[in-house]
């Protein structure tokens, strides 16, 4: 019994190991080319826990193995870095405050906050730019006393009477916007917005990446269902809408990327990618810019508040042009994300 034990306790932690080390290679590996890699960046944060509950685990018994464990979450602490973060520094005065929330269509299907209770948080906190994401435009309207200049972009550009969307709201002029197309049918979008905020245009993409498309019911389905053949055929069916929803995510990225590739100003990218920060989709957008979170925010930087608040998936990336002085999230105000903020002070 006892070598039974061993035994399977050491083909845990070498899975462990092992999954771990492959999700540290997702960043790096287009989905397009292998998917399965990106299936274990996704769950990232599985095998990081199951790896530091092992090491505490062979530090109490007393055991060397885990030494293994010590080394491979050394070797990714980079990664670690993504996803939590201790930085201290204070509300300074800055020159823009922005922020991004996924209303979910203002919780038109569920309890929680409408249209009047986003616009007058949004109007409160005092923000110069805010991006709202999942917007039903004939849901509600935002203070154009407080953000006089506005702008709303349905998802089906050959349907002007869709109101599903993303809406800009800003204190600053909208000199010019742009739809970034995608050459597939979606239902997510991308839009480039440039703003004179005191003399500096800025150039803001607002961004929804392609959903995973998974439900509560299917956490649900998965973990309580017996192991028979219909759950057989539910998880391979799971797995295929991931597979596709990653590989549309990397197309939609390049898209976005080209778009605004040589802009003749600072850029700061925010919105939800449905994408966590160990995946190929984070990795291109980020690389060359700065992650407000990883500059400034604190704590565990989850943003996806349902089935479980785990995974960080909304984002403020920014030019390094810019200075990032402050981040915070907010679940104060109801939706299944988190709402995102940070400020910046402009060079010119």
């Amino acid at each position: 019994m006892k070598k039974i034990l061993k035994t399977s306790t050491n083909f845990i932690n070498t899975l462990a190991i092992v999954g771990l080390g492959i999700s540290y290679l997702s960043p790096y590996v287009n989905p397009q080319d292998f998917w399965i890699i990106s299936f274990f960046g996704l769950t990232y944060t599985f095998w990081l826990s199951v790896n530091i509950i092992l090491l505490l685990l062979w530090i109490f018994s007393l055991k060397k193995r885990g030494i293994y464990n010590a080394l491979i979450l050394i070797f990714g602490f980079q990664f670690i870095a993504r996803n939590i973060q201790f930085n201290t520094n204070g509300k300074t005065v800055s020159d823009v405050r922005v922020c991004s929330f996924n209303t979910h269509v203002q919780q038109t299907y569920n309890e929680g906050n409408t249209s009047e209770a986003i616009d007058q948080y949004l109007t409160n906190q005092k923000y110069d730019v805010a991006l709202l994401v999942e917007w039903l435009n004939n849901k509600g309207i935002i203070n154009k006393i407080a953000f006089p200049h506005q702008q709303f972009i349905n998802t089906q550009e050959d349907n002007p009477k869709s109101d599903y969307g993303i809406k800009l709201v800003s204190k600053y002029p909208i000199l010019n916007w742009e739809r970034i197309k995608y050459d597939h049918n979606t239902n997510n979008l991308a839009v480039l917005f440039d703003i004179d905020i005191k003399g500096q245009i800025i150039r803001f993409v607002g961004v929804h990446l392609q959903s995973n498309s998974v439900s509560p019911k299917d956490y649900q389905t998965l973990i309580y269902n017996d192991l028979n053949e219909e759950y057989k055929t539910y998880a391979l069916d799971l797995i295929h809408r991931l597979k596709k929803q990653s590989q549309l995510r990397t197309i939609q990225t390049q898209t976005i990327l080209e778009a605004i590739d040589g802009s003749p100003y600072p850029v700061i990218i925010l919105g939800d990618f449905n994408d966590t920060p160990q995946s190929y989709t984070y990795q291109q957008l980020q690389k060359g810019r700065r992650d407000a979170f990883i500059e400034q925010g604190s704590g565990w930087g989850a943003t996806y508040l349902k089935p479980l608040p785990f995974l960080r998936i909304d984002y403020i990336l920014h030019d390094e042009e810019l200075t990032c002085t402050h981040y915070q999230s907010s679940s104060s105000i109801k939706s299944d994300h988190s709402l995102v903020e940070a400020s910046f002070n402009i060079s010119k």
